[in-house]
Formats: C-alpha cells, structure tokens, sequence
C-alpha cells in the first residue's frame, strides 16, 4: 500500500510503502471507527491536506481526525491513525514530523 503525505504545493508529496503488518494496523482501525456528527470541510488548497492511500474498495484521506473512506466519513479520535503514519513517515520526510505533530494537537 502506497501512502502519500499531502503537503507541498509545486513540489512532489513524499510517498511510501507500508509493510504488512503496518497494512493490517491500519484496516483494523478503520473497522472501529464510526460516523461523524456532522459533515467535513474540504480540505485546505494549501498546506497540510492530511494522508491518502488506496486500498481494497478505492481512496482514504484522513486529516486531523476526519477520515474519507469509499464506505462514508469516519472520526478518528486522537487521530490514531495520522499519528501511525507519521511514525512511518521516510526519512527525507522526517523534518516534517514534528510541525505536523503539533498541528494534530492542535486539533483536539
């Protein structure tokens, strides 16, 4: 599975690949999540728009906590899932971390 971190505007998003134990993490999270109360915003036009990937079904985006799925939006709490892939974000990336860390916080 192919992760993508949105990003950059005029420059290419870091990607990369999550290994299989790291896939199964994140299909068993989704499986918890439930429905939102309310709608999403779109996302920004820039700055940090949040993960994509595809996966069995078609797309996913999670951004702070709000997770677009082929079956509907779901809330992540916490933002479990961000803070997953953050942690397995590619070394070139890794400057990012933290000023993402703190936007997610944030979001609470």
């Amino acid at each position: 599975m192919l992760v993508e971190l949105d990003v950059f505007s005029g420059r290419p998003n870091p990607r990369w690949r999550l290994d299989a134990n790291d896939q199964a993490w994140l299909r068993a999270r989704l499986a918890t999540l439930a429905p939102p109360a309310e709608a999403f915003a779109p996302p920004p036009d820039l700055g940090y728009r949040g993960f994509a990937w595809n996966d069995a079904g078609g797309p996913y985006r999670v951004r702070l906590g709000r997770v677009e799925t082929p079956f509907g939006p779901r809330r992540d709490p916490g933002c479990a899932i961000e803070r997953f892939l953050l942690d397995r974000l590619p070394t070139q990336a890794a400057p990012l971390r933290q000023r993402l860390l703190s936007a997610l916080d944030a979001a609470r």
